[in-house]
């Protein structure tokens, strides 16, 4: 947990010292209290016969010295939360940017491996965790310490006797702890697991609300959660009920260490040339109280830390991830045109021989409305998807502009590549702002002509009650599919891409609408590559050329005239929807 703070620490440097000193200082001024106390009862108040001489200069001296020291404790507490709140929570911060700026440049590899609500927990709840423990350890930490050493030295100073006893109870409960969070560790790594599971089924539950209710299966996913509910609550206790033994061990040990004390301190206090230790048993007695009350707050720490070390683990885990999606980010290349060239590509999602795409090659030239064809898993998305760089390929090249997509920046690449996918996600925000989410500088006239391009300028003046600035719902689920496929077509439209890349992204709409967006596309970005993924062949069927996938290779190449008599596969999907026609 310390290595992943101290990589954090930079900007709160300050805050972590002045906090440390504070704290302290704060320790150092309440230790001196019993001390002088004591030194009042000795030097203060002397024996004379039968009575006792009170020397008035000595005990207001030290009376006042004692109060002077209540007070800079109490303002060196003050500062010390101060400090300690803006160290924790911005350790915090740090952490939790340097996740989410890891996870951006997660390639789709390390997403697949890891589940959303398990980024999510390690995002959010890891993260809380990991600062609230800071913060509620940092003054037991540096407390602990201070009382320690400063109770043995002046136990060892004042009554070397009595001091045995101190040595020997404190390892006893270092000890005890550490046994302790060796056991409960794993069993806190399990407990965050089991929440990232608790996370996953709500959420689906959540999204999947129509098809739960559609099935009847209300009862069946409550019973699911039950059962993981139940997984969280055993685990749950099962660590804590282990965490709950430190606290009793520890007072345990330092009720008998007071014991002892008292009992030794009784017993030598009998012989004459150890009287004055009833004075020092008393300074003992305090310290040990305060050690008392240090310790426990010291066992709290240590079942914090060991709920916090299983998410720092977690966290560590998504920090530590290495995409394979290597950036160039200084490359000087730009893309210059859309020509897209394929060259002896094979893929595989596990990196073996278990390839999804087998030794494609094709041309695409700048321009072109290309359509791509096959039935389901025939690995059409994935050839976006190398397109992308959302994978690298496993063997070949993929060639835009002449050269490697891997010799562009990804941030190069990307921008001249727009896509609309089958099922568009819309944010919370305004019509205006979603579509100029894909070119923020863009001004409200360029918004309005890809709307127009997009078919979606029409339904947006006259059927939203805003217009453009109409607020739209989390997933734009106030607008119809056809509606949220338009708005995202006019955002792709709206980058002004070198390619355009249509993924199933006609599915909502009518046979009239698509023709119409179609031959806007073809009439308004004539100089922009667009590739047109469908099920449907009444979407590709004039395009310039199109590509028939099946099983991951390319069976053909060709327009739709020539396909639909030379091609099987494409003949037979042809026939079967047109069929009855």
């Amino acid at each position: 947990m310390f290595k992943l703070l101290y990589k954090y620490i930079g900007p709160y440097k300050k805050d972590f010292f002045i906090a440390a000193i504070t704290i302290i200082i704060e320790s150092l001024l309440e230790l001196s209290c019993p001390y002088l106390m004591a030194e009042m009862l000795e030097k203060g108040i002397t024996p004379i016969g039968t009575t006792y001489e009170i020397h008035t200069d000595v005990v207001v001296f030290l009376s006042v010295t004692m109060i002077l020291c209540g007070i800079l404790a109490f303002l060196c507490g003050v500062l010390f939360a101060k400090y300690v709140a803006r160290f924790s929570k911005g350790v915090g911060y740090e952490i939790r940017t340097a996740e989410y700026a890891k996870l951006k440049n997660y390639s789709f590899h390390n997403l697949d491996s890891v589940s959303a609500s398990s980024l999510l927990t390690r995002l959010t709840s890891d993260i809380n965790i990991i600062a609230d423990t800071v913060s509620v350890s940092f003054r037991p930490l540096f407390r602990a310490p201070v009382m320690l050493i400063a109770t043995l030295i002046l136990a060892s100073i004042t009554s070397p006797e009595l001091s045995w006893v101190l040595f020997i109870s404190i390892p006893l409960a270092g000890l005890s702890m550490y046994l302790i969070v060796i056991y409960v560790k794993p069993r806190f790594i399990k407990i965050q697991k089991i929440v990232d599971s608790m996370n996953r089924s709500t959420k689906e539950s959540i999204v999947a609300i129509k098809t739960v209710k559609s099935y009847v299966k209300e009862n069946y996913e409550e019973e699911k959660f039950k059962e993981i509910n139940e997984n969280s609550r055993k685990s749950a206790n099962n660590a804590m009920g282990a965490n709950a033994l430190m606290m009793p061990i520890q007072e345990l040990i330092l009720y008998g260490t007071t014991v002892g004390l008292l009992y030794l301190g009784g017993y030598l206090a009998l012989d004459d040339k150890y009287a004055s230790l009833i004075i020092n048993l008393s300074m003992f007695l305090t310290y040990l109280t305060q050690l008392l009350a240090t310790t426990q707050m010291l066992a709290n720490v240590m079942l914090n830390f060991n709920r916090a070390e299983a998410s720092v683990t977690r966290v560590k885990e998504m920090l530590d991830v290495n995409s394979e999606i290597r950036d160039n980010p200084n490359s000087p290349l730009v893309v210059e045109d859309g020509n897209i060239e394929f060259k002896n590509v094979s893929f595989s999602y596990f990196n073996d021989k278990n390839y999804v795409l087998n030794d494609v090659s094709l041309k695409i030239k700048q321009g072109a409305f290309v359509g791509v064809v096959g039935q389901t898993g025939s690995s059409k998305t994935t050839l976006i998807n190398l397109l992308l760089r959302f994978y690298d390929v496993s063997e070949g090249n993929i060639l835009i502009g002449g050269h490697d997509i891997r010799e562009y920046s990804i941030h190069e690449l990307r921008k001249n590549i727009s896509v609309s996918f089958q099922n568009p996600f819309l944010f919370n925000d305004t019509v205006l702002n979603n579509i100029k989410w894909g070119n923020k500088d863009a001004t409200d006239e360029e918004v309005y002509e890809a709307a127009k391009i997009a078919c979606a300028y029409d339904f947006i003046t006259n059927d939203l009650d805003d217009g453009f600035n109409t607020m739209l719902s989390e997933g734009g689920t106030n607008l119809s599919g056809g509606q949220r496929q338009r708005v995202c077509l006019a955002r792709a439209i709206l980058m002004k891409p070198k390619i355009l890349i249509l993924d199933d992204s006609f599915s909502a709409l009518d046979r009239i609408t698509e023709a119409k967006v179609k031959e806007n596309l073809k009439n308004n970005l004539k100089d922009i590559t667009k590739i047109v993924i469908s099920q449907k062949i009444s979407t590709i069927k004039d395009s310039d050329q199109i590509i028939v996938l099946e099983k991951g290779f390319i069976s053909s190449i060709g327009t739709h005239a020539d396909l639909a008599i030379n091609d099987p596969i494409y003949k037979d999907i042809n026939e079967i929807q047109n069929e009855g026609l």
